[in-house]
Parts: C-alpha cells; sequence; structure tokens
C-alpha cells in the first residue's frame, strides 16, 4: 500500500515537472483525451505507475522500501514544544547574524568611501 501513495505522491510534481521541461525548450505539449490531460501529465503518471509497479515486483527493492518504512516508525520526532524552541533558537541567531553581517557592511562602505573620497567634498571642482 505504501508503495502505491509513494507513486502517487510522485506522479504529481513529475507531471509538472515534465510540463515545465517541455514548455522550456518549446517542446509541444498535445492534449490526449481532452484540453485537461496533457501528454506531460500521462508522462507523469505513468512514469510514476511504472516505478511503481518495479518496485513492488521486484523484491530486492520491495524489501528495502519495507526496511525504511520501520525504521521511519521507530523515528522519535520531537515534540510541539522542542520545535519551537529550536525555531525560536534559529530565528534569533539568524537576526544576530543579520545585525553582524550589516554592521560589517556598514564598517566596509564607510571605509571604501574614506579611500575613494566619496561624500568628503574632496572631489576636484570641475565635474
Amino acid at each position: 500500500m505504501g508503495i502505491v501513495v509513494l507513486a502517487i505522491v510522485v506522479a504529481f510534481p513529475l507531471a509538472h515537472i515534465l510540463g515545465w521541461s517541455f514548455g522550456y525548450f518549446g517542446i509541444d505539449d498535445p492534449p490526449i483525451l481532452s484540453r485537461d490531460l496533457p501528454l506531460t501529465t500521462v508522462m507523469g503518471y505513468g512514469i510514476a505507475l511504472a516505478a511503481g509497479v518495479f518496485c513492488f515486483v521486484h523484491k530486492r527493492t520491495f524489501a528495502l522500501a519495507m526496511e525504511v518504512a520501520e525504521e521511519m516508525s521507530k523515528v522519535t520526532w520531537p515534540s510541539r514544544e522542542e520545535t519551537g524552541n529550536a525555531t525560536v533558537v534559529v530565528l534569533a541567531t539568524v537576526v544576530i547574524c543579520s545585525i553582524g553581517l550589516g554592521a560589517f557592511d556598514a564598517v566596509w562602505l564607510w571605509l571604501t568611501n574614506l579611500v575613494l573620497g566619496i561624500g568628503t567634498g574632496d572631489v576636484a571642482a570641475g565635474s
């Protein structure tokens, strides 16, 4: 069942990526049955279906997928409180780094203007 869900989840973005690629390279994307079903959508869903069938039929791939699903069920996800605390730490770090980078930029701007004589009134007359 998990492989079927994964194939469906992969089909939608794959169809859109193919549609974008066809448009980018100027390849015609003709409608298959109606205007709402272009070739790229059929290709995307077909490729995802073929990959899903391959994963289901191929025993080693299926066993690996089941092992991955089993390991994912063992993962301990952070609580809502831990996620909120980590988000606050990330935002505070971004603000502190932004202030430091802004100060660094301001100092270098001031030094560059000082060396080049911009804004000091020392520019040669006649300009």
